[in-house]
C-alpha cells in the first residue's frame, strides 16, 4: 500500500488529525475519545506549553483515507532540566499495518533529528502531565477521563519499530471501605496525631482560590520531582490546568494537608467525565454534543483519583492514609462510590504498597517506550 505522510498545516489538515481517533475506534464500544475541543486546545497556541516548546503534527494517508497520526515535540523545559537530548512522541494512533506504523515514526524521527534529538521517547500526549503511555493491559475497561486508550497491537507496533520498554505505570481500582476495616486503628492515631501538631486537612478555598494554587503548585512540584520524567509546571501552566479541572470537579475534591500556612500535602480526585463525553458524537460539542455530555453528567458515578502527595519530610505519620481516607468520603458525598487511581509509576514502591493495603487492585498497565535515533 502507498503511503503518503502529510504534515499538518491548516485548519482542514488539523480538523482530520483531531478526528483520525474516533473514525479508527468506531467499533469499539470502551474507547472514549477527547473533546475535539480539548485537543485543539493542546496543540495550537491556546496551550502555554508551546510557548517555550516545539511540536509538529503528521497524518498518514493511504488510498486517499487517513490511517494514522503522530506528533514530533521538542519539550525545552524537559531538555533543560534533564540534559539527555531526547525528543517526544504524541498522540500516537495507526491502524494495524506496520509500514504504516514506520512511516509515522520515521517522519517524527526526521524532525526531532533535524532539531538535534538524540532519543525518541513516548507517547505523551504532549507532556507528562498530560496523558501518556501505551494501554498493555486492561482493554476490557473503558479509559477514565485524561487516560489513553488502544488498541492491543500498538505494543507490537513499537517493539516492532525498535522502541524498547522505559518503563511501566498502573492504574488501581479502589475500594475505600477497606481503609477503615483494616487500618481504623491506625486512621484514629494518624488523626489525633496531626490534629496534636496543628497539621490541618480542608479543601481548596474558593475565595482564595490563586493563593491556594500558589503555594498548592509548589508542594506538586516539589513532591513529584524524583518521579521519572516529571515535568515542572509553571504558574501559567499551572493555573490553566486547575481552571480547566475546576470545570469539571467541586473544589471538595481537591483537598490540601496545610501546617503553619504552608501545604505539606494534597489529593486531587475528578469526577469521571469520560461517563458523559462517550455519548458525544465524534468528541464535537455542537450541535447536539453539549445536551448529551450535560444529560449524561449527572449520571457520574466513578471518579479518577489523578494525585496524591505528601513532602519528604512529613512522610511516616499517616497523612497519605487520612488523605485517602477523606476523599472517599468525600466522593461519596457525591454519589461517587467507585475510583481509579492513576498513574502510578512501577519503581513508586510507596505509593503501590499503600494502594495494595488499602484494597486497590492493579486493572490497567501502560508503557512508555524510547528509541535511539540514527
Amino acid at each position: 500500500m502507498g503511503i503518503e505522510i502529510i504534515e499538518v498545516k491548516t485548519k482542514k489538515v488539523r480538523d482530520r488529525f483531531i478526528q483520525f481517533p474516533h473514525n479508527l475506534y468506531r467499533s469499539d464500544s470502551n474507547f472514549v475519545g477527547e473533546l475535539n475541543v480539548s485537543v485543539k486546545d493542546r496543540i495550537t497556541d491556546k496551550n502555554p506549553f508551546l510557548k517555550n516548546s516545539k511540536i509538529v503534527l503528521f497524518l498518514a494517508v493511504s488510498d486517499n483515507k487517513d490511517v494514522g497520526r503522530i506528533a514530533a515535540i521538542r519539550n525545552n523545559i524537559h531538555l533543560d532540566i534533564y540534559k539527555d537530548n531526547s525528543g517526544f512522541f504524541g498522540f500516537f494512533d495507526s491502524i494495524n499495518n506496520l509500514d504504516v506504523a514506520k512511516a509515522l515514526f520515521n517522519a517524527a524521527s526526521s524532525w526531532l533529528k533535524k532539531e538535534g534529538i538524540l532519543t525518541m521517547v513516548g507517547p505523551t500526549n504532549l507532556t507528562t502531565n498530560d496523558s501518556c503511555g501505551i494501554l498493555i493491559k486492561g482493554f476490557e475497561y473503558s479509559n477514565i477521563i485524561s487516560m489513553p486508550y488502544n488498541f492491543n497491537y500498538y505494543n507490537i507496533l513499537c517493539l516492532e519499530c525498535g522502541f524498547e520498554k522505559v518503563t511501566d505505570l498502573y492504574s488501581y481500582k479502589l475500594n475505600g471501605e477497606l481503609i477503615v476495616k483494616k487500618y481504623g486503628n491506625s486512621l484514629s492515631r494518624s488523626l489525633k496525631s496531626i490534629h496534636s501538631k496543628d497539621i490541618v486537612v480542608r479543601p481548596l478555598s474558593g475565595k482564595n482560590f490563586k493563593d491556594d494554587l500558589k503555594k498548592l503548585r509548589i508542594v506538586y512540584n516539589n513532591c513529584n520531582t524524583n518521579n521519572w520524567g516529571f515535568m515542572p509546571l509553571n504558574d501559567e501552566e499551572f493555573l490553566k490546568m486547575a481552571k480547566e479541572l475546576k470545570l469539571i470537579a467541586p473544589l471538595d475534591l481537591a483537598l490540601v494537608v496545610e501546617k503553619d500556612d504552608k501545604f505539606i500535602g494534597f489529593v486531587l480526585a475528578v469526577p469521571d467525565l469520560n461517563q458523559a463525553v462517550k455519548y458525544v458524537i465524534n468528541g464535537k460539542l455542537f450541535p447536539l454534543g453539549l445536551l448529551r455530555l450535560l444529560w449524561y453528567k449527572r449520571k457520574i458515578n466513578r471518579a479518577r483519583l489523578m494525585i496524591l502527595g505528601v513532602l519528604k519530610e512529613h512522610s511516616g505519620q499517616g497523612i497519605d492514609l487520612i488523605l485517602y481516607h477523606k476523599i472517599t468520603q468525600t466522593l461519596n458525598s457525591h454519589n461517587i462510590y467507585e475510583a481509579e487511581a492513576c498513574f502510578v509509576l512501577e519503581n513508586n514502591i510507596a505509593m503501590n504498597s499503600i494502594l495494595k493495603k488499602i484494597g486497590g487492585e492493579c486493572i490497567k498497565e501502560y508503557r512508555m517506550y524510547r528509541k535511539e535515533l540514527t
